[in-house]
């Protein structure tokens, strides 16, 4: 729970969730965010669907993202990818996330931003920060395994003690 003097992130961050349930743009990437928990707005979650024409489509994708006192002017010190991914620039231990968005932080960067970095990640890996190579056909199991309506989605053991990549 926030203390009553809240920090100027948080004021930011409970702005930014008012934005986000306003805005109709988000319909274009099926994106959505919010606090994990009722005002406490330095954790995160968010789900997104996988872009059409990639291994990743039709795919429920949640991920996590915690914040410090300092956002805006620090960005999201974590983003984790909660649903099993197999994808190039996520951590197949732990489902971090590896996007230019995230290390290139501006103050006028927000939440809404990381929704699409994430989505633009699905649709163009980046070689140049690869955690794995990109083989299509493991992406498309992974996709059709872990990230359909028909899995329960487990918030808390979805990652737990990583995952093998290669299995």
């Amino acid at each position: 729970m926030q203390s009553s003097s809240q920090s100027n992130g948080v004021k930011r961050l409970q702005e930014e969730y008012k934005q986000l349930k306003k805005d109709k743009t988000l319909a274009s990437i099926q994106g959505s965010a919010a606090p994990v928990k009722k005002n406490e707005f330095l954790h995160w979650k968010g789900c997104i669907k996988g872009p059409k024409d990639t291994p990743y489509r039709d795919g429920l994708y949640y991920f996590e993202m915690k914040f410090t006192n300092e956002y805006p002017k620090k960005g999201p010190v974590d983003v984790q990818m909660r649903t099993k991914t197999y994808h190039p620039n996520i951590n197949n231990f732990n489902g971090h996330i590896c996007v230019s968005y995230f290390s290139s932080w501006k103050e006028d960067y927000n939440i809404r931003g990381i929704l699409f970095a994430i989505h633009t990640l699905l649709n163009n890996p980046n070689p140049g920060s690869a955690y794995l190579s990109l083989n299509e056909k493991k992406a498309e199991e992974f996709n059709s395994k872990y990230a359909t309506l028909d899995q329960e989605y487990n918030w808390e053991n979805s990652w737990g003690k990583g995952w093998d990549a290669n299995n």
